[in-house]
Parts: C-alpha cells; sequence; structure tokens
C-alpha cells in the first residue's frame, strides 16, 4: 500500500470551504464527507496520483510541528476513503461505473 499509486474515484466532487476544509460527494452514491483542514489538504495532494509515502512526505514539509503519529492517521484516513470507495490503490480493484 505505501508505495500504490493513490486514485481518486472519478465520480467523487470536492468542494473546498473557506477556512473549514471541504466536502466530498459521491455522485454514484449520493453519500457526502465533510473534511476537516487536514483531510481538504490531503485530498487535494491526492489529485497528482500520489503514493502514500508522497502523501506523508509532502505533508511533513508542509506542516511546522506534525504530530508523531501523523503516518498511522494519514493510513487511517487513506483506509477510510479506500472502504467508502473514494478513492483506489493501484493494486486495488478500478471503481465500477454506470453501464459497466
Amino acid at each position: 500500500m505505501s508505495h500504490d499509486r493513490i486514485h481518486i474515484n472519478e465520480r467523487v466532487v470536492f468542494r473546498s470551504l473557506e477556512g473549514s476544509g471541504g466536502v466530498l460527494l459521491n455522485l454514484d452514491s449520493g453519500e457526502y464527507r465533510q473534511l476537516n483542514m487536514m483531510g481538504a489538504t490531503i485530498w487535494t495532494l491526492l489529485e497528482a496520483a500520489p503514493s502514500r509515502d508522497e502523501v506523508v512526505a509532502q505533508l511533513l514539509e508542509r506542516i511546522q510541528d506534525p504530530p508523531p503519529h501523523m503516518a498511522a492517521e494519514v493510513d487511517r484516513f487513506l483506509a477510510a476513503l479506500e472502504e467508502r470507495k473514494l478513492i483506489r490503490f493501484d493494486g486495488s480493484a478500478p471503481q465500477e461505473t454506470p453501464g459497466n
């Protein structure tokens, strides 16, 4: 998982909310998920299809005093996104699209 590329489900829309993070909307299920500032930052990093290690490295560069357990928090966040089919890793099955 740490070296697999992370891909955003193309049926998910992200909207940034000034000063409070953002919101994800899965167009297939209608389910939405509110993101805090850190979650919104991670989501924007995912737009470049990075690996998990690249996400953690970029966060460590951006955050002035990162918590020692940040990598574990990123892992939990990515796992929750994957479980909700908002992202997939290279090794995961591709997302189903209507008509497939």
